[in-house]
């Protein structure tokens, strides 16, 4: 027999195309010279693999470009409105539980919530809005009868608000308002930067909370003069109160200092007289908590931001003709 010797098998070579994706090709072909150069983008056909990686790839990248670094008081006078309608929230809800109690006069609540909203409203118009010397008098009469059209239509739903949760218990009816009041708190605008009440769909959510909240407490009350007198606060308290809030905060940072402490004090009291020295401790380190050690930590945890940027996060399109 022959001896048949087999032929070695051919070596396998590897297509080029089966290079790394992130290496970049050897110019072997001597028309790579004369090509365009490389750009950074996908919409465009161009003479290169699809895995090439030009060395000004990276050029472009930014790190940490809008972060702003912000000190501790900064945060601690950006964190005065959520302190502000925290506590007006449970001042609130403490006049209600001494009401319900007949603990405090209804009427002694209205007349004080009326007097004060003229107070306040006079400061604004004299101080806080930057007047001009001359006033007319078509302006005050047209918020006069904006006025009365409230205060009669509040007096004329009075006894049918009465009877809104005669035949709901009052552990609904509590469970009802807390929630709506959560909602208030969650959705309110607590952001200052401009000092015109825009209608906002959170805003309004907000409000709208409030006083539905207010609604649901006031049917509980057994005298429709007391409703209104109820209804009458929970306005000017959730609708009016904020906005002279927010002029308070552009007016002077020290007017708004001495607001705020004025509402915690007396937020802190509220609870301490209507409920207990424990709710009324948990409070207070509540807002000690959101003033004081949420500015700490977000001052902690800024350093772990790592905010890259480039070219190419944000692609326009480029309309007309392309001269490429």
């Amino acid at each position: 027999m022959e001896d048949v010797c087999a032929a070695p098998a051919p070596k396998k070579v590897l297509p080029s195309l089966l290079l790394h994706p992130y290496t970049k090709p050897k110019r072997t072909d001597k028309g790579l010279h004369s090509r365009k150069p490389w750009k950074k983008v996908l919409w465009r056909k161009q003479h290169y693999p699809d895995n090439y990686i030009d060395q000004s790839f990276l050029s472009g990248l930014q790190r940490n470009v809008n972060i702003q670094v912000t000190d501790f008081w900064s945060l601690v006078a950006d964190s005065l409105p959520i302190s502000q309608h925290l506590s007006s929230v449970v001042v609130f809800a403490a006049v209600f539980v001494g009401i319900h109690r007949k603990k405090l006069s209804c009427g002694i609540v209205g007349m004080t919530s009326n007097v004060s909203a003229v107070g306040a409203f006079l400061l604004w118009d004299l101080v806080l809005s930057k007047p001009c010397q001359s006033r007319s008098f078509l302006n005050y009469s047209g918020l006069i009868k904006s006025c009365i059209l409230i205060v009669l239509t509040l007096v004329g739903l009075s006894p049918i608000l009465m009877s809104l949760t005669k035949s709901t218990s009052e552990d609904s009816v509590w469970a009802i308002a807390v929630w709506l009041f959560l909602a208030n708190i969650f959705f309110h605008e607590y952001a200052v930067d401009n000092i015109q009440p825009h209608v906002r769909l959170h805003n309004s959510l907000s409000t709208n909370a409030a006083l539905s909240a207010s609604v649901v407490l006031a049917s509980r009350l057994d005298r429709s003069i007391h409703v209104f007198f109820f209804v009458l606060f929970a306005v000017h308290w959730f609708a009016l109160f904020p906005i002279f809030r927010k002029y308070i905060h552009f007016y002077s940072f020290y007017a708004d200092m001495l607001m705020t402490l004025v509402l915690i004090m007396t937020a802190y009291l509220s609870l301490y007289l209507v409920a207990s020295v424990t709710i009324a401790f948990v409070f207070l380190s509540s807002i000690f908590f959101i003033s004081f050690v949420c500015p700490i930590w977000f001052i902690k945890l800024q350093r772990f931001k790592n905010e890259i940027h480039g070219p190419w996060d944000i692609a326009l399109p480029k309309l007309g003709p392309n001269k490429d």
